[in-house]
C-alpha cells in the first residue's frame, strides 16, 4: 500500500491518494524460481550415486541369494533395490521441475489429447468410471500437446490417488468437462472427482512446491502441472465438488498466443 498526500500552490494539504498494489503473483514467481534452484542443485547431487548403489545391490543378491538362506539377507538387498528406485523417481520429478522441455506448440485439438489420457486410464483402470462431456464449438488452437497430456495425466493419477485412499470408498468417478467462451477467446477444462476433498485451508497451498497432502508424495506433480499451464498463458484453480470431491479449473486463452520460455 502506498500513500500520497496531495497539496494545493500554497502546499496545504487537499487529499490524499491511496494505491493497493497486489503482489501475489510476483511472490509466487520468486517462491517458484527458488524452489527450482533446489530442485536443480538436489537432482544433480542425488543422481549420481543410485545407480551404482542398485547395481551393487542387485549384484550380491545375484552371487549370494543362493548359498544364504538367511530371509533377512534377500529382503534387506530387495529393500536397497526399491528404495533406491524410489529416490530415482523422487530425482526424475525434482529434474523435471527445475528443467521442464521448453513448449513446442501445434495447431491441434484439445479434445483428442484428452481423449487419448482417457483411454490409457480406462484399460489400465476399469473399475473406474471416467466420464468426458466436451463442449461445443471449441476450435482448435496452439498448444504442447505432450505437456498438456502430462497435465491430464497427472491430475487423473492424484484423483485416482485420493478416491483410493477414501475411508468411504464409494464408486470411483472421474469427469473432464471442456467449455469454450467465444467472447473472451478462453477455454475452460474441468477435471472432478468423488474423493475425500482437499481441505479448505490447502486449496491455496496445492500447486506449491513440495506442498502434499500424501505420505509418499513429493509435493512437484501440480506445482509442475501449474507451470505448464502457465508456460500456456493460462491459470489452474482448486476448488471443492459438490457433493464431495475435487474440482481443478483450468483456463487457457485460444488464440496464436506467444508461449512463455523457459529460461
Amino acid at each position: 500500500m502506498t500513500l500520497s498526500i496531495l497539496k494545493d500552490e500554497q502546499g496545504l494539504e487537499i487529499g490524499k491518494v491511496v494505491v493497493f498494489d497486489d503482489l501475489t503473483l510476483i511472490v509466487n514467481a520468486q517462491r517458484a524460481a527458488a524452489w527450482t534452484e533446489v530442485a536443480r542443485r538436489i537432482a544433480h547431487e542425488i543422481k549420481n550415486p543410485l545407480t551404482p548403489i542398485r547395481l551393487s545391490a542387485e549384484r550380491i543378491l545375484r552371487k549370494f541369494g543362493g548359498q544364504i538362506q538367511d530371509p533377512a539377507f534377500r529382503e534387506s538387498t530387495e529393500m536397497i533395490v526399491k528404495q533406491v528406485n524410489h529416490l530415482k523417481n523422487l530425482v526424475n520429478e525434482f529434474s523435471q521441475f527445475a528443467r521442464l522441455p521448453q513448449t513446442r506448440p501445434v495447431r491441434g485439438s484439445i479434445h483428442k489429447t484428452i481423449d487419448e489420457v482417457l483411454m490409457i486410464f480406462r484399460h489400465s483402470h476399469v473399475n473406474a468410471h471416467f466420464e468426458y462431456n466436451p463442449g461445443q464449438g471449441v476450435p482448435e488452437f496452439r498448444f504442447d500437446p505432450d505437456q498438456m497430456r502430462r497435465v491430464f495425466v497427472n491430475l487423473v493419477d492424484n484423483s485416482l490417488g485420493a478416491c483410493h485412499s477414501d475411508p468411504q470408498n464409494p464408486p470411483i468417478r472421474i469427469q473432464f468437462r471442456t467449455k469454450y467462451e467465444p467472447v473472451m477467446k478462453v477455454l475452460r477444462i474441468y477435471v472432478t472427482d468423488n474423493g475425500p476433498g482437499i481441505p479448505a485451508t490447502d486449496l491455496q497451498k496445492v500447486f506449491d512446491p513440495y506442498f502434499s497432502t500424501k505420505e509418499s508424495g513429493t509435493g512437484l506433480g501440480l506445482a509442475i502441472v501449474k507451470k505448464i499451464v502457465e508456460d500456456h498463458n493460462g491459470i489452474i484453480r482448486a476448488f471443492g465438488n459438490e457433493p464431495r470431491g475435487t474440482k481443478m479449473v483450468i483456463e487457457i486463452p485460444v488464440s496464436d498466443i506467444d508461449f512463455k520460455k523457459h529460461t
